[in-house]
């Protein structure tokens, strides 16, 4: 793997707050990794802020508190997010969850979109938490 451009971190509680946290974490980390396309740039933020919202809306555990910790690696060959729900109920991703669902479906884009406009993406459980894993590969030139 190449040179590292710019790297991010963000800590907080699972709440609506948190969503514009990493935005604006997002927005400084690009600030410094401003060789990476904007075509890349783009689809990796959109997956990002869809697996935290994602986050926010289901991971707390009745009566529970989630903490999220969020950390991103931006390198010119490789965009990469870990993204721990810690004190989360453990993550069921259902079957066929890469695909969009019905138009008149109310919820369930999210992940789906997700796992489109990634790489990778995997989510394991680890102790009292679930660890996600976003990758993107750039597949445009350089700026």
């Amino acid at each position: 793997m190449r040179d590292l451009l710019a790297q991010g971190h963000v800590r907080g509680s699972a709440t609506p707050r948190i969503v514009d946290a990493v935005q604006d974490e997002l927005a400084r980390v690009w600030t410094d990794a401003m060789v990476i396309n904007l075509g890349d740039r783009l689809p990796f933020e959109l997956a990002v802020i869809e697996v935290v919202t994602n986050t926010v809306k289901h991971a707390r555990p009745p009566g529970g508190e989630v903490e999220l910790d969020l950390e991103v690696e931006i390198r010119p060959d490789l965009l990469l997010a870990r993204l721990f729900e810690l004190g989360a109920w453990p993550a069921i991703i259902p079957e066929g969850s890469g695909e969009m669902p019905n138009p008149e479906a109310e919820a369930g884009r999210g992940l789906a979109l997700a796992r489109q406009l990634l790489t990778t993406i995997t989510c394991e459980r680890r102790d009292d938490g679930n660890v996600w894993t976003l990758t993107l590969r750039p597949e445009h030139e350089a700026e």
